[in-house]
């Protein structure tokens, strides 16, 4: 850290640099993520400005409630299979396009492949009632049918991220039909695995039906406070690391644009909380075949399109030994686990990304694709 700097550093913690009219903003509405907090003074020591989150280009195929279906087309469209993800109900849908050189969505559309993502917007009164079966058999599935519509194919990859892969994994468990191959990547199967999260959600501890029953959708700092608690070290160390390194643009920037990330989660729809916590924290029945949707249960034998299990091994949310068991679980012929030297977001926003993991699930996927016609 250059004397220029510390200095810099030193006049905002002596105040003698006026308080951002932006944090005073963030004082009133006390915000438990420190980047809102954070990020001004950052900015401004640093001379690095918003990164350019989910810059590549999209257009908008489908809505439903607050639900978008969008559309990353290639530059130059190798394979007539699309790419659909589904992403977790938790967190934003744009760390699969982080930043420019930095986006597992752009890197694909790249290689050739048509990419579609749910991103399922902010959840209100209306989604407080949906369910398992209005998920899988309402939403989920007609955006399939959208994404086959669109791209002119019959068959399609399905990508889940973290419990976005249980819900694929359920919905092509329920609707096998058109889901070619399947992504399965950091995604809780067996939840008895699941650490100081299982221990949390545990029925004799976690009333999961006052929640839902006094907030409806389960509120943004009920969800947040949860991962803070299950780092709190880990948080505070980032920011003393980002202070180290003010000097280093290419750090600060995406420093910043993951912060920026984690501090913008949604609520959870209610009643699918509801039965996530119970039928898979609670009473695990989700790797057991017991887990009931609508009048059909999610039996993963009923899965037989190829499937990929990745696996980051650094990870802390969906740890590994969650994943693990999901070859043993399904009925495909074409099964293979992929390991990688990462946590849970480094899969789709590590230094590594670009070079160890998108490659080789790229790959993966190219090799049981149909290819357009010449």
């Amino acid at each position: 850290m250059t004397a220029s700097t510390t200095q810099r550093l030193r006049s905002f913690v002596a105040s003698k640099l006026d308080l951002p009219r932006a944090v005073a903003s963030v004082l009133k509405a006390r915000p438990l993520n420190p980047y809102p907090y954070l990020k001004p003074i950052i900015e401004k020591a640093s001379g690095v400005r918003e990164p350019p989150i989910s810059a590549t280009p999209h257009t908008v195929v489908y809505t439903r409630g607050s639900m978008r279906l969008l559309r990353y087309a290639a530059p130059r469209r190798r394979y007539r299979t699309p790419i659909l993800f589904v992403y977790s109900l938790i967190n934003r849908w744009y760390i699969l396009d982080f930043l420019p050189g930095r986006s597992l969505i752009e890197h694909l559309t790249r290689a050739g492949f048509d990419v579609y993502a749910l991103d399922w917007g902010v959840p209100g009164k209306s989604e407080e009632n949906i369910g398992w079966e209005e998920l899988l058999g309402g939403i989920i599935r007609t955006a399939v049918q959208w994404t086959l519509r669109v791209s002119k194919s019959r068959e399609l990859t399905l990508y889940g991220y973290c419990m976005g892969g249980t819900m694929a994994l359920a919905y092509t468990s329920l609707y096998p039909e058109g889901v070619r191959n399947l992504v399965a990547q950091a995604t809780p199967v067996d939840f008895s695995k699941g650490g100081v999260y299982t221990l949390w959600t545990a029925a004799d501890h976690f009333d999961v039906d006052s929640l839902v029953d006094a907030y409806g959708n389960v509120p943004t700092k009920v969800l947040e406070s949860g991962f803070m608690m299950a780092a709190p070290v880990q948080r505070l160390t980032r920011w003393l690391e980002v202070c180290r390194r003010i000097d280093d643009p290419d750090f600060v920037t995406t420093f910043l644009a993951m912060e920026r990330w984690g501090a913008d989660p949604v609520p959870f729809p209610g009643e699918v909380y509801r039965q996530y916590i119970k039928d898979c924290y609670q009473q695990n029945l989700f790797p057991k075949g017991e887990m009931k949707v609508g009048e059909q249960f999610v039996d993963l034998r009923r899965i037989t399109s190829s499937v990929l299990n990745v696996i980051a091994e650094q990870d802390t949310i969906a740890l590994p030994p969650m994943s693990e068991p999901l070859p043993t679980l399904v009925s495909s012929k074409d099964v293979e686990t992929r390991r990688y030297p990462v946590g849970h977001i480094g899969l789709s926003a590590s230094s590594k990304g670009a070079t160890v993991v998108w490659p080789s699930i790229a790959a993966w996927i190219g090799e049981r694709s149909k290819t357009m016609e010449p």
